[in-house]
């Protein structure tokens, strides 16, 4: 059973609570559930109101079952869509009030279920996130979202939620008028039963703008963005803006059959197969188990180095609750790392995704120190100072003999070989990576680095501990730069060396963005700062030389002063709305040769190479933990499924 109806008075309570699961879905099984119970609602005229909650910890609705959705086709699909659009059309349709209580995960076919009520009220609570995640996954909202949320907010504010795929934290959500209200936990259902009062909601859109001439003027706009954003990789955003735009003026029959039309096409496309299997890849970073040992817990933490990525660890440490002492020897970084770690709070209230209470909570779990404190309080101490392995073992050293014998010691350090940390500290199993990927509270992936004295319970306690802070984590063995800047290393090398024999930087960049990398390599390299991209370099191409050479061009723009967009000017000149190729740049250049017609295969396929080799020499255990590092991690087109698939 996976839902249940009982009733208080004359009001209805259907119950989501999938037996056996953590999470509630919708599969065949749990439609018909649905359907039944319907039924007996329709013989019951006393009933004067319909309130629709879930009986999960954490979650309202996950969506669609996605195995049963991905491996549907044809009428089989085509049933699938139609039942989830004739029972949501149901609870549209019901003569009484309804009323869903969101606590938790109300994503995809969750909301649309919760969109075919009158009223949407939320809790408060961090685990409630909102949204329509379809177009991610290279689908739509086929379940009637995409039809009903034009009609409930208005073509432009609803296309932007519905072709993004992004959730939306509870406040960002009432603010964008996704729910009616929010309330703690404790008091949602008194408030959803409230809402049942108001009766039936009642639709009203202003004639000047709710029509078919502003929606053709809409989709041009939308239509821009979504190039600038995709450049026609991903079918599924594009098809849900012609299904959204269309429904202004149809009927609600007629763009529901548009809907279940896009989802059957959308279903077969290879595109769409490589964004549910990065899905189910997500999933498995979730739960796989990489040993049995039992993990420990993290109550106390310490981020050593207050730099760009210190201070980022420590801000996102502290959004997820956990007590962060800050350190650095430097007064001056220190107070430098406060005022960046204030700025990303500011900004996370700014935006909605914390509100003033979180964040200043979250402001007060952190405790900076210029000294050299105790940290025998600290279960885990991450250490994200200069990249120097010398200091780095001193500073590891010193570490220690401030903490207990049995704290966790991580390192953030993006190539530097970690065992040769070992023997300057006492207890080397509990030694470890933890590479976190700038900037720290966008980026999703962690590589967890496992050294040949890692032990089995340190290595299952960082692997806890990466996922209990909301990130993914993708186990790698210790090597020179790991894995995602391994793979990568190569393929901006060779962009480098492209450049100083004469390439155009925009046409070399422009190759790699149209095979659907978010940023040219030459404009990576910027980014990242060409002092820290030399080092990795460096270290690299000093462990694999038969494979990488460094040109001499990055060292060149180094020593005349260009450090990349931190320093305003690298390849690229950044002082202007976009940037301008560096003409001193191109006075560097050694070679008069045009940019490769096949830029795109041989930057590509030196990525798959080296990802290749990192399978073989077991840098990381599958071929799918490739894929997804270098998806989270650099951006690797997800329709393509990763360098091991290299799809399309």
């Amino acid at each position: 059973m996976n839902i249940t109806l009982s009733f208080a008075n004359t009001t209805a309570i259907l119950v989501f609570d999938r037996e056996g699961s953590s999470a509630n879905i919708f599969d065949s099984a749990t439609l018909k559930e649905l359907s039944g119970l319907l039924d007996e609602l329709a013989t019951q005229p006393e009933v004067t109101g319909l309130l629709i909650r879930s009986a999960k910890p954490d979650i309202f609705i996950a969506g669609a079952d996605l195995k049963e959705l991905s491996s549907a086709r044809g009428e089989r699909l085509d049933e699938l869509i139609a039942t989830g659009q004739a029972l949501f059309n149901r609870i549209a349709d019901l003569p009484y009030p309804t009323v869903a209580a969101i606590h938790g995960a109300c994503v995809g076919g969750g909301f649309e279920l919760a969109l075919a009520c009158d009223w949407r009220v939320a809790s408060d609570s961090s685990k409630t996130k909102v949204g329509l995640p379809e177009t991610q996954l290279g689908i739509l909202p086929a379940w009637g979202g995409t039809t009903r949320l034009p009609d409930l907010l208005g073509l432009p504010e609803a296309l932007p939620i519905i072709l993004s795929g992004k959730l939306h934290s509870a406040f960002l959500a009432k603010r964008k008028g996704l729910v009616d209200e929010i309330v703690p936990k404790e008091h949602l259902k008194s408030h959803a039963l409230g809402f049942l009062q108001k009766g039936k909601r009642h639709h009203t859109h202003n004639p000047i703008t709710h029509n078919q001439a502003v929606a053709a003027l809409t989709r041009v706009q939308a239509q821009k963005e979504l190039q600038k954003k995709t450049h026609g990789h991903y079918p599924g955003p594009e098809a849900a803006l012609e299904v959204a735009v269309a429904s202004i003026g149809r009927t609600r029959a007629q763009s529901q059959q548009a809907e279940m039309e896009a989802i059957a096409r959308l279903a077969s496309l290879p595109e769409t197969a490589q964004l549910i299997r990065l899905f189910f890849l997500q999933e498995r970073a979730r739960k796989h188990r990489h040993t049995e040992a039992e993990p420990k817990k993290i109550h106390q933490a310490a981020v050593i180095g207050a730099g760009v990525m210190g201070s980022g660890i420590a801000y996102w440490l502290s959004t997820r609750k956990l007590d962060t002492v800050l350190q650095d020897i430097s007064p001056d970084t220190l107070a430098k790392g406060m005022k960046s770690i204030s700025h990303l709070y500011a900004d996370a209230v700014k935006h909605h995704v914390l509100s003033k209470t979180e964040a200043a909570r979250g402001s007060d779990r952190i405790h900076p120190s210029a000294g050299a404190i105790p940290l025998h309080r600290c279960d885990l101490i991450i250490e994200a100072a200069v990249e120097d392995l010398g200091i780095k073992k001193k500073i590891f050293a010193d570490l220690s003999s401030r903490c207990r014998p049995d704290t966790i010691l991580a390192t953030n350090t993006s190539a530097l070989p970690i065992g040769e940390l070992a023997s300057s500290i006492s207890n080397p199993e509990r030694l470890v990576g933890l590479h976190f990927f700038n900037p720290v509270h966008r980026m999703q992936l962690v590589e967890v680095v496992r050294t040949d004295s890692t032990s089995d319970e340190t290595l299952a306690t960082a692997v806890a501990f990466v996922r209990r802070i909301g990130k993914l984590p993708v186990v790698v063995r210790d090597s020179p730069g790991f894995l995602v800047n391994r793979i990568l290393m190569p393929y901006l090398v060779k962009a480098a060396a492209m450049f100083e024999e004469g390439g155009d930087p925009e046409e070399i960049d422009k190759a790699m963005l149209d095979f659907g990398m978010p940023m040219g390599p030459l404009r990576l390299l910027d980014e990242v700062g060409l002092d820290v991209a030399m080092h990795v370099a460096s270290t690299l191409t000093a462990a694999f030389p038969e494979r990488m050479s460094l040109p001499t061009v990055v060292e060149k723009l180094l020593k005349a002063g260009h450090t990349g967009r931190k320093g305003g000017s690298g390849f690229y000149v950044y002082d202007a709305a976009s940037p301008a190729v560096n003409a001193e740049a191109i006075g560097f250049q050694i070679g008069t040769e045009d940019t490769p017609s096949d830029t795109q295969e041989i930057l590509s396929d030196l990525m798959t190479s080296e990802a290749k080799l990192c399978l073989e020499e077991g840098i990381a255990e599958t071929a799918d933990d490739i894929d997804l590092a270098m998806i989270l991690g650099t951006g690797y087109p997800p329709f393509r499924g990763g360098p091991m698939e290299r799809g399309l």
